[in-house]
């Protein structure tokens, strides 16, 4: 079976389960999924979890992001990006970049978005684009997302381009917004490129047209092995794996004063196949299975 993760470079114009379709054609998963939406126009990296590897995103989804993004200034979209409807221009001249860099910063640390009107966050079970599409006035709920770092790249009158680290969930065509309104001109997301989703960088990623066959697919598959490499990895004896497949604890070997309560671990068997993430509890010494995988 073919376990693991692509990492695809998604192109603009091109949905996020538009990249799954494609890749449907060349071989019938079991499981397949991404981590991380990117709307439409937006590029960079998605990674792809096959089959098993569908059961390590929920590990792999509450990471540190990065973007290099664009914003226009004098615009403002119903979207937040440059393919909605225009709801305000402004004749602005050129600011001063040291204005800008300050109004940058002001959004460093945590902060609170207002979701997108078009997006797909759930209101009374049902997305806010649909909402929206139907003409229904729904107000957006707020979320507080954290800004890790942001920097200003450069200004070209009247693009401002810069790059953003940031936590699960954050907008950065809602931060285009923001920016907009604080600066007082309006603005809107002109480009955007994921360019890191945890461990998984830009240099990593594929062109989805790049595959034609089941075989391009293997050459690049990132075995299961390979991901959440930040997560200590304990190596099981085989006569205990089989108290892991029935949901039992083992034995946490060492000194359990180094792990944390609920500290995550990779699972291996000798061979260095994964074979489950765990759970670790100092109090009773023991390793807890979260998610068995089957290969």
């Amino acid at each position: 079976m073919m376990n693991g993760f692509l990492i695809i470079d998604k192109k603009a114009g091109m949905s996020s389960y538009d990249v799954i379709r494609r890749l449907k054609r060349l071989e019938r998963f079991r499981k397949i999924g991404y981590i991380g939406t990117l709307d439409r126009n937006a590029t960079g990296i998605l990674p792809v979890a096959l089959n098993e590897g569908v059961k390590l995103i929920p590990f792999l989804e509450n990471v540190e992001k990065a973007y290099r993004a664009s914003f226009l200034l004098g615009v403002s979209t119903d979207t937040f990006d440059i393919e909605g409807r225009i709801t305000a221009k402004a004749d602005v001249g050129e600011f001063d970049r040291k204005l800008i860099e300050n109004v940058l910063n002001e959004f460093k640390g945590k902060i609170v978005q207002r979701v997108p009107v078009y997006s797909s966050k759930k209101v009374n079970r049902k997305p806010l684009y649909k909402w929206a599409r139907q003409g229904l006035d729904v107000d957006p709920p707020e979320k507080e997302v954290e800004i890790f770092a942001i920097e200003f790249l450069d200004y070209r009158h009247p693009y401002v381009d810069l790059e953003v680290t940031c936590s699960k969930g954050t907008y950065i065509r809602a931060l285009a917004n923001d920016f907009g309104t604080k600066l007082g001109c309006g603005a809107t997301l002109h480009s955007l490129k994921r360019t890191r989703q945890g461990e998984f960088t830009e240099d990593m990623g594929i062109d989805v047209d790049y595959f034609k066959s089941p075989q391009d697919l293997i050459n690049y598959l990132l075995s299961l092995e390979n991901v959440l490499q930040s997560v200590r990895g304990i190596v099981v004896e085989t006569a205990l794996e089989r108290f892991l497949k029935n949901g039992m604890p083992i034995p946490l070997t060492g000194n359990s004063k180094e792990w944390k309560n609920g500290e995550l671990a990779r699972l291996l068997n000798k061979q260095g196949v994964l074979i489950g993430i765990g759970s670790a509890d100092p109090a009773s010494r023991t390793i807890k299975i979260k998610r068995l995988i089957n290969n």
